[in-house]
Formats: C-alpha cells, structure tokens, sequence
C-alpha cells in the first residue's frame, strides 16, 4: 500500500488510507523514511483526535478516549509510548505538542459550537500550529486545511451532538440547531456543508513540504466539489492537483532557501 514506513505505523494507519485515499496520494509526495512516517503518523494523529471529539457514539466515550490521550502523552514523555503512531515521531520530543493537541480537543468537545467562521478558524488556528510543529514545518494553513476537511467529513456522519465545525450563524441561515444536526437527512447535511466550504480561504504554500501542500490542494478540490456525491473519488485530475500542489511547494521552499543562504553570506 505505501512504501517507506515502518510495518508497525503502517499496519496502524492502514485502515485510514484506505478510508481516505487522499491521504495515501498525498503521501507518495514526502520522501520514504522519517519525512514520510512523520508526515503520515501526524496526520493520522489529527483524524484520530478528531473522530475522537466528533464521531463517537457518545460524550462518555469521546472524554474517555481523549483522555486516554493525554495519558498517552506522559507515557510518551517518558520515553514509554503505547501507541503505534509513536513509529513515525521522536516520541519525547513530541510529547508536549501531543499534550497540547489533546488538550485542545478535550476543550473544544466541550465547547459551544463556533458563533460564526472567524471563530471556526481560531480554533483551527491553535490545533493545526500544533500539528504542524510535529512536522518540523512552518505549515499552519496547510494543515487547518487538512484538519477542516478532515472534521467535515466526520461531522456528515456524525452520530450524536458533540464537538462541531458548523458556525451558529450557519445553522441559523438554514433554521437549525445544534442539537438537530445528527438527525439531518445527508441531502441536508450536505447543503450546510457545502456552503461551509464555500468560506474557506486558499491556503499559502510557501515554505510548506510537498505533502502536506498536496494534501491541502486535495482537500480544496474536495471543498469545492461539495455536495456531490462525487466528491469523494480520487481520479486523475486529482493525482495532477496533488502534483502540481507538491511541486510548487518544492520550487517556494527551495527559492526561499536560496534566500536564506544569499542572507547569510552578506
């Protein structure tokens, strides 16, 4: 299935690749070995978290998993990690972003949906700086883009009330609450969604890894597809995006450091 990575992280996050064949396109783009693992083990991190707060059947257990998270992270601080996502990082190093990611989430289950899609993206702000300091990358719009396209797809099926993406002002444009999200046909769901989509900004690549810029290209092309039924398939046009999304990544990071190194030697 994906080449360069650790069996253990591999056999982990299999079932997410196969879930979501963007994330297995947008992994060819990072170079096999660490950069590949940590790239893949990252994000496979933020759709756990998110499924977590989400996409369980109920409160009780979303707190229970996050909080089998945060004890996770100490483990990890110790040197001890349990999960197989610690394949794809330097564990110890990681472990207070991991904390903190976690932290977030548990915060925002518990929070009121967002008031309206700058509140949305504060959020994401603070969630996605994190993911991406796992990374080692200044890529914080690239993977909020990520991280949204990720919650969105969660929250059309999501089973019961609990942590939102979908703004208030949102709800109230279509005459809905909260609390009645879970029982929404998909027809409508999808309607919300796609509007939703229509507010997200195109991300900056400059100084972001291929990856995670293909990754962020990918999820575009999936908000902007929405609410067809077909916005989901994976076909040739989106391996081209994922492409030309990598490659402009690879040129803005190499100019910028030729920049860097003209710097210094003046």
């Amino acid at each position: 299935m994906l080449s360069g990575v650790a069996p253990e992280l591999l056999a982990f996050c299999g079932a997410w690749l196969e879930r979501d064949p963007r994330l297995l396109l947008a992994c060819q783009f990072a170079a096999a070995g660490d950069q590949r693992e940590r790239f893949l083990a990252t994000a496979v991190l933020q759709r756990e978290l998110a499924q977590a707060a989400i996409a369980v059947s109920d409160r009780r257990v979303a707190e229970a998993k996050l909080a089998w998270w945060i004890d996770e992270a100490g483990a990890w601080a110790l040197g001890h990690p349990r999960h197989p996502l610690a394949y794809g990082m330097d564990a110890k190093a990681s472990a207070h972003a991991l904390a903190r990611l976690v932290a977030l989430h548990a915060d925002w289950l518990q929070a009121p949906s967002p008031d309206d899609f700058a509140a949305l993206g504060a959020h994401a702000a603070g969630a996605t700086a994190t993911a991406a300091g796992l990374t080692g990358g200044a890529e914080e719009e690239a993977w909020a883009l990520a991280w949204l396209g990720v919650s969105m797809r969660l929250s059309a099926d999501a089973s019961a009330p609990l942590a939102s993406v979908i703004p208030l002002d949102l709800l109230a444009r279509h005459g809905l609450r909260r609390s009645q999200w879970s029982e929404l046909e998909a027809g409508v769901r999808g309607r919300v969604l796609a509007e939703l989509a229509a507010q997200v900004p195109q991300p900056k690549v400059e100084a972001c890894g291929p990856a995670i810029a293909a990754l962020a290209a990918l999820e575009r092309r999936w908000l902007r597809r929405l609410p067809s039924p077909r916005a989901s398939r994976v076909g040739f046009v989106d391996v081209l995006v994922a492409w030309r999304a990598a490659r402009k990544a690879s040129r803005a990071s190499a100019l910028l450091q030729i920049r860097r190194d003209s710097t210094q030697v003046l």
